[in-house]
This record gives structure tokens, sequence and C-alpha cells, in this order.
């Protein structure tokens, strides 16, 4: 993987140090279909940890608690970990649209995870 944008995701803040940044992932319940370009800046790092909460429950939205099936969540973690955060479809949303790599923003209807492409081909 070659990156050549080293700005925070959220806040746009150039990331000139490895110290300075945290490298995320994402994937919606299929890991081959991972996204692990996310990079923040520490100080949103810190940030979004404080909105999806120190637990990182299975099969729950780590932000509202309601049970998920891990194809229809949207996984989130630090790169080089094992254990991350599960989001329900809107809370997905809601984290993924603050990225300012995420263009177009998406919406609940639009966003497309990995059950809904199993299903289409069935």
């Amino acid at each position: 993987m070659t990156v050549f944008d080293v700005r925070c995701d959220r806040c746009g803040t150039e990331l000139t140090r490895p110290t300075e940044a945290v490298r995320f992932l994402f994937h919606p319940g299929d890991f081959s279909l991972k996204d692990d370009s996310g990079l923040l800046c520490r100080s949103c790092w810190r940030a979004a940890m404080g909105w999806f909460g120190v637990d990182q429950p299975k099969d729950q939205c780590a932000r509202c608690g309601i049970a998920v099936e891990s194809s229809r969540s949207v996984h989130v973690l630090r790169s080089g970990e094992a254990a991350g955060w599960q989001l329900c479809p809107e809370h997905a949303v809601a984290f993924l649209n603050q990225l300012r790599t995420v263009d177009p923003k998406l919406s609940v209807e639009t966003l497309s995870l990995a059950g809904d492409w199993r299903q289409m081909q069935s």
C-alpha cells in the first residue's frame, strides 16, 4: 500500500511523524473487504475512542448497544490489533461521514455491507 495523503482523515492536520498518527482499518464484516488506509491524528483517535467507548462488545454496536450481525455491521480497529468495535449501520454512517476521505458521503440506505452482496449473488 502506498499512501500519498498523510493528513488526518478527520481534521486534516498534516502528520509528518509516525508518532503523531494512528492507522486504523474498517470493513463490513468481511476482512477481505477491508479499507486499511484510515489515518487519524492522536487527538482525533482519542475522540473516536471516546465515541466508541472502552468496551468492544461482540455482536453489539459499540455506540448504542443494539445487537448486530457481523456481516451487517461495520468493524473498526486500530491497525495491528485483533479486537475492535462493531457499529450498526446508523452509527457506521455517522463515523465514516466524519472522515474527509469518504466522498460521496453515505446514508444508511446507500451503505453497502458484506451481507448485502452475498445475498444478491444467490
